[in-house]
């Protein structure tokens, strides 16, 4: 089934949004400071840009190509340009961003190379890109429920993502030094009722790639699995962030 991004940003801010250990992890990881200008590049509804706004006053702009969910991000206060990153050079001159933030988006983007070149070419001198992630071991072994509830988005997922060591070599093909990597950690998330609503309103894309029926079995395994714990249950959740700087000289 495609994924339609109009119909996901009615329901995405009920679903999706970082935790602030996450968001002040992504500040220390980047070293963002006060002032500095951020692209938000698949910004979606601009969950991340609002909630680093809270932590630190830069000045952000997102781009994504979903109407809908620029609709939802104009109304944070942001602002938002409507363009497909994946099929046009960024509507930006050389030398305007401090940083580039890609939040769970390079796995959408099929000219991976060439936008990572774009981003350097939009950045100034010491500037940096920022990816949010997973790596191929983080879908195999540490997300919270596929491989027990909807084992075939592991190789769905390791399809759609490009493992650490492509995205080294693209970010060095570009242009970037000083690569470095760190791992977003989430601990503690409840597997309960609430996240049982979270996976029927298919809050990671993925599951939209599932047929209806592999899907709702996930989700009746999932319910029956919770229904019958007896104590609260938790899982830990692992990203991974990469960083490039675009040296001076």
């Amino acid at each position: 089934m495609p994924i339609d991004y109009g119909h996901i940003s009615k329901t995405y801010d009920n679903f999706r949004s970082y935790r602030y250990s996450e968001i002040m992890q992504l500040i220390g990881f980047g070293k963002i400071q006060a002032g500095m200008k951020v692209l938000d590049l698949g910004c979606g509804t601009g969950n991340l840009s609002a909630q680093l706004l809270e932590c630190v006053p830069v000045e952000a702009i997102g781009i994504d190509k979903s109407l809908g969910m620029l609709k939802k991000a104009n109304t944070k206060a942001l602002q938002v340009l409507c363009a497909d990153a994946d099929a046009n050079p960024l509507p930006f001159k050389n030398d305007s961003f401090d940083i580039v933030i890609g939040a769970y988006v390079i796995h959408h983007i099929r000219s991976r190379t060439a936008l990572i070149k774009d981003c350097f070419r939009i950045l100034k001198d010491d500037g940096a890109m920022i990816l949010l992630t997973s790596s191929h071991d983080h879908i195999e072994r540490l997300h919270p429920v596929i491989r027990e509830f909807f084992p075939s988005l592991i190789e769905l997922d390791k399809k759609r993502f490009p493992d650490t060591e492509e995205l080294d070599d693209i970010f060095q093909t570009a242009g970037f030094d000083d690569i470095r990597h760190e791992e977003l950690v989430l601990s503690d998330i409840p597997i309960d009722m609430v996240y049982l609503e979270k996976v029927k309103n298919k809050f990671v894309s993925t599951f939209y790639l599932l047929s209806d029926n592999e899907f709702q079995a996930g989700v009746a395994k999932l319910e029956k699995f919770i229904a019958n714990s007896r104590e609260p249950v938790s899982r830990e959740w692992r990203g991974l962030m990469m960083y490039g700087k675009k040296s001076s000289g």
